[in-house]
């Protein structure tokens, strides 16, 4: 049999349709559905994100647009559309690997409800896989050919794909700019189809130009700070050197340093095509800097506590403070906390009761310590809040390194710290009608690091990647109880009994999210969130664990059937046989296992919703795990994506309450229902 063979260029050809509009002036016809026929390998939903039509909402969204702006409205059919409809779906089936599909379409039209329904017919005909690829421009550059072959070898089994192609491409273009070859660019690509074995033969043709040394470092200042600043400080901030190669990546390393600082309004490095000579280039730093004092009043909400707090605040800032651009901050906060389940009408006590919080904080942060590649910032805190009727007061330092790793690890958060954390609160009690007060203070010295890997495409709405972050600790603590009041009065005749005890444990903490589009257009995703903690004593019990370092379930950002701390152990630490008092749950549980499944979905730009199930508690070690003491949550939300932040409202049910060993269906509705405001996802 002869072999044919035919040079496949990628046309847009507008084809001679004869389809009439079929609506009339003033008789308007909903697109009811949209169906596909004979789609083997793309979904309907991936065949509808490619087409200009679009299915007509449903009911609830027609409604909600006659009177709010988050709705959608009626969509009409237009008989148009369909030629159009067409021409996408060729060029769709085409850079997928399908050369030889062909389309028909029918339309049925209701004129009793005045609907049409749509249809398109496919004959997707055979797929073309890869066949002979030749990569044309890089064979002197044989010292990169490891680092680029896995992208410019394909396997001869493997769907032709254009997007997946031009991703490579871009990767190889990455890879010689970050090797000096500034100028490098990707030509093109032929595509010679072979229609008898259904391969796709590849002549690809990049052109790499010189490979570039960097001869010089210019910086251009402006703004009203630009005398402030001088240009040795940013030169050594941004650390690249006369003689270094031109390396993409690592331009983007030292804006970022750069703007780390906070010195910079913006900031822009770039190489200086126009005044290369032979295989040299200048680089060129241009940053507009700011004022070296900033007074910042905010108002803000934050889910510290995994509650929903409102709070207004107020900082000062100053950079470059004594040079080597440092800056000095000192804020100060005040914030009403676990604001939407305060209830001024209830006739709960503990519900009307306002849990505030007073912050104090001064921050230094040095953008290079030790070396370049390694910041700092030493911070000294104050705070006092309560949490229903307990008054914390908790103040301390925090030594904080971030490390930058190499590109292309597998580690690329490194962030070792030296935290000294002081906690002290009252317990109030009785023994036998007679008050005694118990206030333990407790002191820790805290070594730990945080590790992490993260590949999540996007910080607001990730569609792609996971997040992996690991917390590792050790700590020894001093914890001083003070007991007073009448009881120890009346049975040991002092006014007050004091305990010192020294504590010594590890602290292991890791959370694992994932997170995979399940659309073409990537607005409906499915994440998943792992979490498992835990703390072992060394020396002493669980007691000389401070409570702020133990673990708490529930909350907008965990089991969201549950308000915030509500998920504790029922067994509760005491300290000199006083325990804490069960309705202000001031200790959480030594270890924790909680989890998460969300289907998200983006209905426009700035809105979506979530449905979610939520599992998780905390027990006071492992041994204690029982599979029914895992609490399950199951709900939905709806979320705005603002410009600046996420924000979600979310309504969560217990489908499992372990504390009353009980379901869903044993119990009314609306009592076991929890609602939470959030900002940002819950993960």
């Amino acid at each position: 049999m002869k072999r044919y063979l035919a040079v496949f260029i990628l046309m847009i050809t507008i084809l001679p349709f004869s389809g009439n509009i079929f609506a009339q002036p003033g008789e308007l016809y909903e697109l009811s559905s949209i169906d596909f026929i004979g789609n083997n390998e793309f979904s309907d939903s991936d065949l509808r994100n490619v087409i200009q039509s679009e299915e007509s909402p449903l009911w609830l969204w027609k409604f909600l647009d006659s009177f709010t702006p988050f709705g959608s409205p009626p969509v009409y059919f237009d008989s148009l559309t369909i030629t159009v409809d067409i021409i996408s779906l060729k060029s769709f089936y085409a850079v997928n690997g399908f050369f030889e599909t062909s389309f028909s379409y029918s339309y049925d039209v209701d004129t009793s409800s005045k609907s049409v329904v749509l249809t398109y017919t496919i004959s997707e005909g055979k797929d073309f896989t890869y066949g002979k690829i030749n990569v044309h421009g890089l064979n002197k550059l044989k010292h990169l050919h490891s680092q680029i072959l896995p992208y410019t070898d394909l396997s001869n089994t493997e769907r032709f794909n254009q997007e997946k192609l031009q991703r490579h491409m871009n990767i190889v273009l990455t890879i010689l700019k970050n090797n000096g070859y500034m100028l490098a660019t990707f030509d093109s690509t032929l595509i010679i189809m072979d229609t008898l074995m259904n391969k796709t033969d590849l002549e690809i043709y990049f052109a790499p130009g010189e490979k570039y040394l960097f001869d010089e470092v210019r910086v251009e200042k402006t703004g009203e700070g630009k005398d402030l600043v001088s240009d040795e400080l940013i030169k050594y901030v941004a650390s690249i050197e006369v003689g270094q190669m031109y390396n993409q990546e690592e331009i983007a390393k030292s804006r970022l340093r750069l703007a780390r600082t906070g010195l910079f309004n913006s900031i822009n490095l770039k190489g200086v095509v126009e005044d290369t000579v032979s295989n040299k280039v200048p680089l060129k730093i241009n940053g507009n800097i700011g004022s070296m004092n900033d007074l910042s009043p905010e108002v803000f909400i934050d889910n510290e506590f995994n509650t929903s707090n409102i709070g207004i605040g107020l900082s000062y800032s100053r950079k470059n403070f004594f040079g080597d651009a440092r800056k000095l901050t000192l804020s100060t906060k005040f914030k009403v906390n676990d604001i939407q389940n305060f209830n001024f009408f209830s006739t709960n006590e503990s519900d009307s009761i306002v849990q505030t919080q007073v912050d104090i904080r001064l921050l230094l942060e040095q953008p290079f310590f030790f070396s370049r590649g390694i910041s700092a910032s030493l911070e000294a805190y104050y705070k006092t809040y309560n949490i229903f009727e307990t008054r914390f007061e908790n103040e301390g330092g925090r030594l904080e390194l971030a490390i930058d790793m190499p590109a292309h690890t597998f580690i690329n958060l490194l962030n070792p710290y030296l935290n000294l954390d002081i906690l002290g609160y009252d317990i109030f009690s009785e023994v036998k009608g007679v008050p005694l007060v118990t206030t333990p203070k407790s002191t820790a010295a805290i070594l730990g690091s945080a590790v992490g890997s993260t590949t999540a495409n996007d910080f607001f709405f990730p569609y792609e990647g996971y997040n992996l972050n690991q917390i590792l600790e050790l700590a020894l603590t001093r914890t001083v109880v003070t007991s007073s009041g009448q009881s120890i009065q009346d049975s040991l005749g002092l006014k007050e009994v004091t305990t010192d005890d020294i504590g010594f444990y590890y602290k292991l903490q890791t959370i694992f999210t994932n997170y995979t589009s399940v659309s073409r257009d990537n607005n409906t995703v499915v994440g998943m969130k792992f979490k498992i903690g835990y703390i072992q004593t060394f020396v002493g019990g669980d007691e000389l664990i401070p409570p702020n370092q133990t673990f708490f379930a529930g909350g907008a950002n965990s089991v969201r059937g549950w308000r915030a701390r509500e998920l504790v152990p029922e067994d509760r630490v005491s300290f000199i046989g006083v325990t804490n008092p069960a309705e202000d749950n001031i200790r959480g549980g030594t270890f924790i296992l909680e989890g998460s499944f969300e289907y998200r979905r983006k209905f426009n730009p700035d809105f979506g919703y979530a449905l979610f199930l939520d599992y998780g508690n905390t027990w006071n070690g492992y041994s204690e795990i029982e599979f029914i003491q895992i609490a399950v949550a199951v709900g939905f939300g709806v979320r705005y994506y603002s410009p600046f932040a996420p924000f979600r409202i979310d309504f969560g049910w217990k489908l499992w309450d372990p504390q009353n060993q009980i379901s869903l269906f044993e119990r009314a509705f609306w009592q076991a229902f929890e609602f939470h405001f959030g900002i940002g996802e819950a993960f």
